[in-house]
C-alpha cells in the first residue's frame, strides 16, 4: 500500500513536471509568435526624414525633359513609401508655376503601377518627371525649383534646379503644360519606360 502511494506520489510529480515543461514550451511558442508577428513591420517615411536631391540623368528622346529625382532616407531605421508624389514646380522666387501633373506613362516615364518601396537609412527611391517643351510663347517663364511631397507625408521638400533642365511653362492647351510624373520606384532604372530604361 506504501508502496503503490509512493508510485502514485512519483507519477503525480512526473506529471506536474511534464505540465510545466509544456507550459514553458508555450509560453515559448507565444513569445516567438508575437516576435514573428512584428517582425518586418517597416513604418512610413516621415517628411522630416528624407531629403531630395537629383537622381542620375536620363537621356532624353528626341523632344522630351525628363528629370529624375531621388528621396534619400536619412533616418537610423528602414521606412516605406508607395504611390505618386505631389509636385509642384517653381519660379526661382518661388511663383508656382500651374503645370497640370498627370500620373501616367508616357515616352519617357514608366507607365507600371505604384508598389511598396522600401528605404534602407541612407537608401533611396526614385522618381521620374517628364515634358515636351512648349510650342508657344513661355515669356521666359522658367521652373527653378522642384517642390515635392512624398506620399503619406505632409509637408515639401525642396531642391533648387538652377539650369539643370529647362522646364519652360505655357498654359493650358499647350502640350508642354502636362508633365507626366512615374510612382516612386526601387531603382533610378524603373523609373523610366521600359523602350529607354538607362
Amino acid at each position: 500500500m506504501q508502496a503503490s502511494r509512493l508510485g502514485g506520489l512519483f507519477t503525480t510529480s512526473r506529471r506536474r513536471r511534464a505540465l510545466r515543461g509544456v507550459l514553458a514550451a508555450g509560453g515559448g511558442a507565444l513569445a516567438l509568435g508575437a516576435g514573428v508577428a512584428g517582425a518586418g513591420a517597416v513604418a512610413g517615411c516621415a517628411a522630416g526624414g528624407l531629403a531630395l536631391k537629383l537622381g542620375v540623368r536620363v537621356v532624353p528622346k528626341t523632344m522630351q525633359l525628363p528629370l529624375r529625382l531621388e528621396l534619400v532616407n536619412r533616418g537610423g531605421a528602414p521606412c516605406t513609401l508607395e504611390g505618386y508624389p505631389r509636385v509642384q514646380l517653381r519660379s526661382s522666387s518661388g511663383a508656382l508655376y500651374a503645370f497640370s501633373y498627370r500620373e501616367h506613362g508616357d515616352a519617357e516615364v514608366t507607365a507600371r503601377r505604384p508598389a511598396l518601396v522600401t528605404l534602407r537609412p541612407g537608401g533611396g527611391a526614385w522618381v521620374l518627371l517628364n515634358k515636351t517643351p512648349c510650342i508657344g510663347n513661355v515669356d521666359g517663364r522658367l521652373a527653378r525649383q522642384v517642390w515635392l511631397m512624398a506620399p503619406g507625408t505632409t509637408g515639401f521638400l525642396r531642391l533648387p534646379l538652377g539650369n539643370i533642365v529647362l522646364f519652360d511653362y505655357c498654359g493650358a492647351g499647350d502640350p508642354g503644360h502636362t508633365i507626366d510624373v512615374s510612382p516612386l520606384e526601387p531603382t533610378a532604372g524603373a523609373t523610366v519606360a521600359p523602350a529607354n530604361s538607362t
